[in-house]
This record gives structure tokens, C-alpha cells and sequence, in this order.
């Protein structure tokens, strides 16, 4: 689907990010630590090399000096031969109650 399809749907304008992102896996206590591509009220692209499957649970730590976790879940993750690889997009599971 192209980019601007994409766009059209979202309800919340994405921003580019550079801000520290800490991963806790659900259920396994793993933790990876990412980098925020762009951020949005209802999400975030990463640059990541998460090894999860969509669909499965996480916690964000943002480097914001939030000591809250957000909760979230990985929507989708770059293919290597793309160039979206090395990249995952998450959905948190409520809005950000701020703006970004």
C-alpha cells in the first residue's frame, strides 16, 4: 500500500524522534534497547533488531526521564532485504495522554 494510504488513516501525526527506548519483552524478561525513528501519539517506528513476532506484547521505557512503562505491541518488522530492515513499528495499547 503506498505511503500516502498510510497517512491517510492514521489519527495522529507522526514526528521525527531520536530518543532512547528500552524494550521488556512480555513473559520471557528479555530487554533490548532501541532507538525511536518517529514517535506519534498512538506509536513509534524503532530502529531495533527486535526479534519478535507481530502481535506480541512489550513495554516501552522512553528516554524522556518517564519512569513509567508504556505499554505496547510490535505491529510490524522490517524485512532484511528491505528498507525497513533493522526497523519495527509498535502500537502502544492506549494513546500517549500528552501530545507529541
Amino acid at each position: 500500500m503506498p505511503e500516502s494510504c498510510h497517512h491517510q488513516r492514521r489519527l495522529f501525526e507522526r514526528k521525527p524522534a531520536e530518543i532512547a527506548v528500552t524494550i521488556l519483552v512480555e513473559g520471557s524478561g528479555g530487554v533490548q534497547i532501541a532507538k525511536a525513528i518517529d514517535l506519534s501519539q498512538a506509536g513509534m517506528r524503532l530502529n531495533t533488531h527486535l526479534s519478535i513476532e507481530p502481535g506480541k506484547r512489550v513495554g516501552l521505557l522512553l528516554g524522556d526521564g518517564s519512569n513509567s512503562v508504556v505499554p505496547a505491541r510490535v505491529v510490524w518488522l522490517g524485512k532484511i532485504d528491505s528498507e525497513q530492515a533493522g526497523q519495527a513499528g509498535l502500537e502502544f495499547l492506549e494513546p500517549l495522554g500528552v501530545p507529541v
